[in-house]
């Protein structure tokens, strides 16, 4: 321990040096107007304040503090960039807290024997590890909390790229990786490879979702290739970039339980990002994504209600303050409920008969009915009394080997609460995307994600933007705008190379000035606090719960893959319109809740052998993708055909919570095949369903028959 008190002291007179001979370096760090320097705490404000059980207790912890309050500093630097430079606030509270540190230990050593040196070092030193932050926490300021805050998840997500990186970098040495060849002068003499890795690293979507720090399997994985997909054929409209999200400002999320036999609510957001209330457990309504209800907030004081639209009487939801929520006690609430079901039968066909009674095995019956219900509009009455907040629990996703499939189906646990969503955008050049986890700064060229909190104020809400590069805050102003002031650092990072599994990076950061912010929505969240109760938002729930009654079936997968491609390959010159319910049916849990579909006018098999998968003739789903996940785990690596797959999708859609999705569309009809593959228990599940559709209404049904599942 004395060792290190020598190298305090070493530190403090370090400190004094760099201030005298690199004054203009440490002046080249931009001083942010939201300083969080001005939050931590003073050296008196510690010695006045921090007491122990005596006065050796008090001088560890003195002493504990101070030593930690420079790493705490140190870590907020090289998060903003590694190896400094410090801004002039932060040097002065390093050569303070060095010189405190220092004193206090030399102090103690003069006057008490060494027996009592040594204890003293031993509790400081277990201070300085176990104690010292939280003391720290209940000293400083929110400014200093929330850049930390920030600079914790910075480092963190600094941590994991790191630890990727090594993994990477183990495969490739054990020959399991993807080694790059591009530029070798034997191995690619004509450039082949190396403009295929430029095409790569210039890639605008690839380099935007590494630089926010996924990784590179989930960057080219199947998110990241449904967003950048080039559709082939327009099976639904494409989305636009510049269409503003459905709904901007603050919003509730949450489960809420009533007592026992009424009615329970889920604040969440419906298939497009909008964010809805579910009603549950009231009377037959079904409950789906398709069944919420759109609603506002209204805030007066420390009051918040949520006005939910509904028929015929728009519900108010009132906050309480310990956190429970309370209803209109009987309402009346529309929804949905099933009226019956229509039964589909599927027959597998060789030849033109049923494979069934010629002897064939069709991994399982070569015949199966499945039923899908159908819906018709009711309004129920039910109870909204006192409910209580209920955390839901987290579902473990099984791995199945296939790197961009593991990649993709892994997410952050929901964050409950007052949550913020949409973009917004200052004239200044600041770009806020706020997101359930965190929110995208963009400034200039320079982007980070960094945690948020939203406060209920009396005066309004308070967004405090936890930036490791200066924290600020945003007061929700009446029409929705966010207010703020000072500068803020964005430290994002920039793709240098991509080398096959290792993607290097430069550190890049700018600044911004903090000004006010207009949201880019179809629809604000909030409502004027002083105006009255508002009219209930438009109610979609009359489309949402009209009966659909099926026109075409899925094309039986009795004819053979190879009939069916064929019938893919051919489309119709007259367009029509059209829409597909994609439903599921099974007895226990749905996979398929919240995934991915993908629709192609393709089988898989037949894809993934034109990408130059050794895919075996007349493999089915299952068999397909086990030969891409060889070629994943083969040196070459699966970059190229995983990529590729984007050329073949028509469209994707994600299915809601009870594995249902509504495709409309006005092209061609014909054969197309809707994709899908879930974790499951040991391995996964794969679907590669050819359904003909037909002008007006289409129904595919994913079920346990028409999947295969690979181990």
């Amino acid at each position: 321990m004395r060792t290190k008190w020598i190298a305090a002291s070493l530190l403090f007179c370090i400190v004094e040096v760099v201030a005298t001979l690199q004054a203009s370096a440490f002046a080249q760090a931009t001083q942010s107007s939201s300083d969080y320097t001005a939050a931590l705490p003073s050296v008196e404000k510690v010695k006045a304040q921090l007491k122990g059980t005596d006065p050796t207790d008090t001088v560890a912890r003195r002493v504990a503090v101070f030593t930690y309050l420079q790493t705490y500093i140190t870590r907020i630097v090289y998060a903003r960039h590694y190896g400094g430079p410090f801004t002039a606030g932060e040097q002065k509270l390093m050569g303070d807290y060095a010189q405190a540190a220092y004193q206090l230990s030399q102090d103690f050593t003069r006057t008490h024997t060494p027996a009592e040196v040594k204890s003293f070092q031993q509790v400081e030193g277990t201070y300085e590890v176990m104690n010292a932050l939280d003391w720290i926490k209940q000293l400083q300021g929110q400014q200093a909390a929330d850049t930390y805050k920030g600079t914790e998840a910075s480092l963190a997500q600094s941590y994991k790229q790191h630890e990727e990186r090594l993994q990477q970098q183990m495969k490739q040495d054990q020959g399991g990786g993807r080694s790059s060849i591009a530029g070798d002068p034997v191995l690619d003499p004509t450039g082949m490879f190396a403009r295929a890795e430029a095409n790569r690293v210039n890639d605008p979507e690839l380099r935007r979702c590494l630089e926010l720090g996924a990784s590179l399997e989930a960057c080219e994985g199947v998110g990241a290739i449904q967003g950048m997909a080039s559709i082939l054929v327009p099976f639904a409209e494409k989305p636009n970039a510049n269409e503003p999200p459905p709904a901007a400002g603050v919003v509730f999320v949450g489960d809420y339980q009533g007592r026992s036999g009424l009615a329970s609510i889920n604040f969440g957001s419906d298939l497009g990002g909008a964010p809805v209330a579910i009603v549950r457990d009231c009377g037959s309504l079904v409950t789906t994504v398709f069944d919420g209800h759109e609603y506002t907030l209204r805030k007066s004081g420390g009051t918040v209600q949520l006005v939910l639209a509904n028929e015929p009487n728009p519900i108010v939801i009132t906050l309480q303050p310990d956190g429970s929520i309370s209803g209109p006690g009987s309402v009346l609430v529309k929804g949905r409920i099933v009226t019956g079901y229509t039964t589909t039968t599927k027959t597998v066909m060789v030849d033109g008969a049923p494979a069934g009674p010629q002897g064939y095995y069709c991994n399982g019956p070569c015949s199966t009915s499945s039923s899908i219900p159908n819906y018709a509009p009711k309004i129920e009455r039910c109870t909204l009394g006192s409910m209580a907040f209920t955390a839901s629990k987290p579902a473990a996703v099984p791995k199945t080997g296939i790197g961009f499939v593991d990649a993709t189906t892994t997410s952050a646990p929901i964050v409950t609460g007052f949550r913020m969503v949409g973009r917004y955008l200052d004239n200044a050049g600041l770009t806020l995307e706020f997101q359930n986890d965190g929110v995208i700064l963009d400034c200039g060229k320079a982007h980070a994600k960094s945690p948020y909190v939203v406060e209920n104020g009396p005066a309004g809400f308070v967004v405090r933007v936890q930036n490791g590069g200066g924290a600020f805050l945003l007061n929700v102003a009446p029409d929705n705008t966010l207010r703020g002031s000072g500068t803020t650092s964005v430290n994002g990072k920039l793709v240098a190379s991509i080398r096959g599994d290792m993607v290097n990076f430069t550190p890049h950061s700018e600044s911004c000035n903090v000004g006010t912010f207009v949201a880019r929505s179809k629809r604000n969240t909030m409502r004027a606090s002083s105006g009255p109760i508002p009219a209930a938002p438009p109610d979609n729930s009359s489309t949402a719960a009209s009966a659909v009654t099926p026109m075409a079936q899925p094309a039986s997968s009795a004819a053979s893959v190879e009939a069916a491609d064929r019938a893919g390959d051919r489309t119709s010159d007259q367009r029509t319109a059209f829409r597909v319910l994609l439903d599921s049916s099974f007895s226990g849990a749905n996979p398929l809740a919240g995934q991915t579909v993908f629709v192609m006018r393709k089988s898989i098999g037949s894809v993934l052998r034109e990408l130059g998968v050794a895919v075996p003739a007349n493999a089915g789903p299952g068999e397909a993708m086990k030969s891409l996940q060889t070629l994943c785990h083969s040196p070459q690596g699966c970059t190229s055909a995983v990529q590729g797959m984007s050329r073949y999708y028509v469209t994707a859609t994600k299915l809601d919570a009870s594995g249902r999705a509504m495709l409309s569309a006005h092209t061609e009809t014909g054969t197309y095949f809707f994709f899908a593959i879930v974790p499951s228990s040991g391995g996964s599940l794969v679907w590669d369903i050819a359904a003909n559709l037909a002008a007006g209404d289409n129904n595919v049904v994913f079920s346990t028959e028409n999947a295969q599942q690979i181990h």
